[in-house]
């Protein structure tokens, strides 16, 4: 059941741009508003509010909202990009300047909510979602369900070990090596000294060199989504974030990995580009915003609140 009255709105705070996906009456969605991320609270929250107007709805039902870190009952916690947002009751704080009820998620929880609603992994019951960016998040789905784990952070791949990393308190190991932040620090120690796009592209061209670092890159990758693949056994991996606009070229080295070091189920697993691109967050914020009628967030809401949301299958 959805909730009746007033636009829904599907917000997805970035660390580099915040978007904002408004949908009316009738199903019909205006275009995706975004513009970059303040740097400061107050100043995000003035934000989303002009974006939400720009879309010309007067009235909100409800809202969802991603964040790049933790969220729960007791605010936003661990959020490395925007440390500005850790500790604040951002459902509360937003419900005010919308006047509608919100609920707060994790940003890949949500793009994975919204890949399984209306992208690459509709229809499955079980899927993973690898979002290589920045950093490297990504969110888990079980029987339907996107599971947000015991502190909002299932799917922190970025954690998993391996191998010329070293411990720290940030950045995962997995994370040091093979996110978008390690590809351009890659592309940088060449002795052409690229950027991380212009690496890629020079392996589009069949740049020997920039194909083989490419592909360097891509088993570090690979090693890690093969470990996924093993250890949850879902039915599609996704890969989403930045670099999955380069999946043309680190898609075969990743395929490979898989096939190396996943085990035999493992390698079984399909490995995809996510199908939305940079509005899965907000598609995947619209379901949470679409049952605030009988689902509470914001002042007062719980966790299983929240996760009941993030999780609810459509008709249910």
């Amino acid at each position: 059941m959805r909730a009746a009255g007033g636009a829904r709105v599907g917000v997805d705070v970035g660390g580099t741009t915040t978007r904002v996906l408004v949908q009316g009456a009738g199903r019909r969605r205006a275009e995706v508003g975004s513009a970059p991320t303040p740097d400061t609270y107050d100043a995000l929250l003035a934000l989303i509010a002009r974006l939400v107007a720009d879309a010309g709805e007067q009235a909100i039902g409800g809202a969802g909202c991603g964040v790049p870190g933790t969220a729960g009952s007791g605010g936003v916690g661990f959020v490395p990009a925007l440390p500005f947002l850790e500790g604040r009751d951002l459902a509360a704080d937003l419900a005010g300047v919308l006047r509608a009820p919100v609920a707060v998620a994790n940003d890949a929880q949500l793009a994975l909510l919204g890949e399984a609603r209306e992208g690459a992994a509709r229809g499955r019951r079980s899927a993973v979602l690898v979002s290589v960016g920045t950093g490297i998040g990504g969110a888990i789905m079980v029987e339907g369900r996107v599971f947000p784990g015991a502190h909002g952070s299932a799917g922190s791949w970025g954690w998993l070990p391996a191998a010329g990393a070293a411990p720290d308190e940030v950045h995962g190991e997995l994370e040091q090596v093979a996110s978008g932040t390690a590809l351009s620090r890659q592309a940088a120690a060449l002795e052409s000294a690229l950027t991380a796009a212009e690496l890629v592209e020079a392996a589009r061209r069949h740049d020997h060199r920039a194909e083989r670092a490419v592909a360097a890159y891509a088993a570090r990758l690979g090693r890690g989504i093969a470990a996924i693949a093993s250890v949850i056994d879902p039915e599609i991996v996704l890969v989403g974030g930045g670099l999955s606009e380069a999946m043309d070229v680190i898609g075969p080295a990743i395929a490979e990995s898989c096939r190396r070091f996943a085990s035999p189920d493992g390698r079984k697993v399909p490995v995809v580009r996510a199908s939305l691109g940079p509005s899965a967050g907000v598609v995947g914020a619209l379901w949470p915003a679409l049952g605030q009628g009988r689902r509470r967030a914001g002042p007062g809401a719980t966790d299983s609140t929240t996760q009941a949301a993030v999780g609810r299958r459509e008709g249910q």
